[in-house]
This record gives C-alpha cells, sequence and structure tokens, in this order.
C-alpha cells in the first residue's frame, strides 16, 4: 500500500498536485489506457506537473506509477463487483462500517500483504546479517516492548527457545527495568515501539547504553528519542491512527522482520539446531502417540 498511502497524504502535494490525485483516485479504472498527456488533459494540468508528482512519490516516471497503482488498487478491489467503477475509499479508513464479511477478508489480507511488502522494501541486506550476527554471539537475546509489542516479542522469544538460542521477555515495566539494570554486555537488546518515543523505553534504554549494551529498535519513526540510543534501527511499516488499522500494520511488519531474523539464525545454525530439537524431542517426546510426551 506504498503508493496508495502516499497519495493519501495530501499535506505533501500542491493545489495542483492534490487536484491530479483526486483524479486519479476518483477514477482508477481509466487510468490503465491513459496516457500522461490524456491524464493531463482530463486535470488541466501538464505532463510537467504529473511527472513531477512521480518523482515526488518516489517514481521514476509516469510508466512505473501507472504500474505501481494499478497493482495496489487490484490486491485491494473486487473485480467482481466491478469495485473499480467507484472511487477509491478514504485510504485513512481501509474498513468501515459498511463492509460485509467479504469485503473484510479481502481488504485484510491486502493490508498485511502490504505490511510485509513495505517492511521488506526498506530492508538493507548488509544490516539485517549484521544485527543476525550479533543476535547470534549474543549470551541472551533480551527483548523490550509493552502492550502488543510485548505479545510479539514473546512469540519470537518462544521460537528461538525452542531452536536453543536463549531468549527472554518480561511483560511488566519494573522487570523490564530490573532486567536492564542487571543487563550483562554480552547480551543484545531488542526494543520494540512504533513512535520510538516510549517513556519507559527511553529510560530503559538509557541504563543499557549505561552498561554498554548493543540496542537494536524495531519501529516506524526515525530520528527519535529511542533512535538516538540504539545502535541499529529497522524500518516497520505503519499508519498512526488506530482506525487506519496501524496496529494491525505494524504488529505484521514486526513478525515479518523478527521471523526473517529467526530464518536467518535457524540457517546460519542448522546443524546445532537440529542436534538441539533431537535432544528436546527425546525428554519431551516427539508425537502425540509416544507415552513419553510431556505435553
Amino acid at each position: 500500500m506504498r503508493l496508495l498511502k502516499t497519495l493519501s497524504e495530501r499535506e505533501k502535494f500542491s493545489a495542483v498536485e492534490q487536484n491530479i490525485i483526486k483524479y486519479i483516485l476518483d477514477n482508477p479504472k481509466e487510468i490503465v489506457n491513459m496516457s500522461i498527456r490524456e491524464l493531463a488533459n482530463k486535470t488541466f494540468t501538464s505532463s510537467a506537473a504529473i511527472f513531477r508528482l512521480c518523482q515526488k512519490c518516489g517514481l521514476k516516471g509516469y510508466t512505473e506509477f501507472k504500474i505501481k497503482f494499478i497493482s495496489e488498487v487490484n490486491r485491494t478491489s473486487d473485480f467482481e463487483n466491478d469495485e473499480l467503477e467507484k472511487p477509491i475509499r478514504d485510504l485513512h479508513r481501509p474498513i468501515n462500517g459498511k463492509d460485509d464479511v467479504k469485503s473484510v477478508v479481502r481488504r485484510m489480507a491486502f493490508l498485511q500483504i502490504e505490511a510485509i511488502e513495505e517492511t521488506k522494501n526498506e530492508i538493507n541486506y548488509k544490516q539485517l546479517e549484521r544485527v543476525a550476527d550479533m543476535m547470534n554471539a549474543a549470551g541472551q537475546i533480551v527483548f523490550f516492548g509493552f502492550d502488543l509489542n510485548y505479545y510479539i516479542s514473546q512469540s519470537t522469544v518462544y521460537h528461538l527457545v525452542r531452536t536453543g538460542k536463549p531468549a527472554v521477555v518480561y511483560e511488566t515495566v519494573n522487570n523490564q527495568v530490573a532486567k536492564a539494570v542487571m543487563f550483562k554486555k554480552e547480551d543484545i537488546a531488542i526494543l520494540i515501539s512504533r513512535t520510538g518515543e516510549n517513556k519507559n523505553l527511553i529510560r530503559i534504554s538509557q541504563v543499557l547504553k549505561r552498561k554498554g549494551a548493543k540496542i537494536i529498535l524495531l519501529s516506524a519513526s526515525k530520528d527519535t528519542s529511542l533512535d538516538k540510543l540504539c545502535d541499529e534501527f529497522i524500518y516497520i511499516a505503519n499508519v498512526i491512527d488506530y482506525l487506519s488499522m496501524g496496529g494491525v500494520i505494524f504488529s505484521v511488519g514486526c513478525r515479518y522482520i523478527l521471523d526473517v531474523l529467526f530464518g536467518i539464525l535457524f540457517s546460519k545454525n542448522y546443524k546445532s539446531v537440529e542436534k538441539f530439537v533431537g535432544e528436546f524431542e527425546t525428554v519431551n517426546g516427539k508425537s502425540v502417540h509416544d507415552p513419553n510426551r510431556l505435553w
């Protein structure tokens, strides 16, 4: 949803550009076969103005803009119901009170796919390898985050521990602060914060910094108080407004990045993971039919 999201942020564009955007969003089906000159005539602007709009959206030109626009609209529209005949809805409200079950199913799939795509497109592969190596070398991987971010961390901790990698996360503020106070230099801290301005995490990061800890931040916001305290910043897709499904988008992006990091560690340590899983299953039982199974 990168392009559609950008187009919805009207304040970033001039009055002329907003006029072009309005026409595009109101008439998505016409854009498929429309040249840049035809669009300029329809919007009473110029080819140069449309070209500048495309560049402002981070694209090389109108052809790339059109391909990306139609691709994103296709994923969020229902051709069977000829939904493209209607203006695209307010992009700040991907789901509203008029949606039926079929529409919600389609739109939630779209949001999750786009959250992953946007997060993936911002990945710095060298950085990701560097962070994975830091995690691999750590004595313990410690997660810090609150509310939904705690539960996202908890899921990753489960996967890491099941493959023999020491990892932990605590739910309460006091326990997270206590863990920061007793932090060891050989451990690594991974923080999750949408805004990068969570006061508890800022205080925890200040403690971790004094301890000489390596700190990784997963966030949608760069150049924040937390970003300045961290060694590595990894971008996660997000929209601010809760009614825009911001919480869903951010959590999906977080899970994707953490799953990728887990996958890299899994690959790097495949032989030792295989050995650990074998030992674990010997103790815990291999299947539901194993009489020695503990769970």
